[in-house]
């Protein structure tokens, strides 16, 4: 009986933690995800950069550079990526001066990197991490952020131009 007991109390312990919401939101894909999007930062469009996928281990999955005048990329992060992921945009004219955007889930096929999306990286670390409630209030927090500071888009002042879709599919208005 106390056999029985034991075992239900650790049953239940392993299943509350987890469904705990304070935990990292990772999980890995059996399929490949192929993502796309656009690189900018307060200058407009950057069209030469390198760009890494790095999955919530820390491992790179995946890369991809822009050439010429296009600021889209493309890149397929492998089946097994463990998310969320961080891309990393390293744009050739100021590599001190890292782009981020985090992918929190296998759905999204579209994901833009720009100093917002930036914001919301480094803000939901501090917070603690890529969890999907840090990524929301870090999302809140940059747009907010960026329209008392009047950046956001090449035409000033508070702006969302650079956002597409709908606001609620991903934090902060892109996907």
């Amino acid at each position: 009986m106390k056999i029985r007991l034991l075992i239900l109390c650790m049953g239940a312990t392993l299943w509350l933690t987890a469904c705990n919401d304070n935990a990292p939101s990772s999980s890995a894909v059996a399929t490949p995800t192929r993502l796309t999007g656009h690189v900018s930062n307060d200058d407009g469009p950057v069209g030469q950069a390198r760009i890494e996928a790095k999955d919530a281990k820390g491992q790179v999955a995946a890369k991809t550079e822009l050439q010429g005048a296009s600021s889209t990329y493309q890149l397929s992060l492998p089946a097994g990526t463990v998310y969320p992921v961080i891309l990393t945009a390293y744009p050739q004219a100021t590599p001190e001066a890292p782009l981020k955007a985090a992918v929190a889930s296998p759905l999204a096929a579209e994901q833009d990197i720009s100093p917002i999306t930036t914001i919301v990286v480094d803000t939901a670390l501090s917070l603690g991490g890529l969890t999907e409630a840090n990524l929301a209030k870090a999302a809140g927090a940059a747009i907010s952020l960026r329209k008392k500071s009047g950046g956001g888009g090449g035409g000033g002042g508070a702006t969302t131009e650079s956002f597409k879709g709908d606001p609620t599919k991903q934090y902060g208005g892109w996907h």
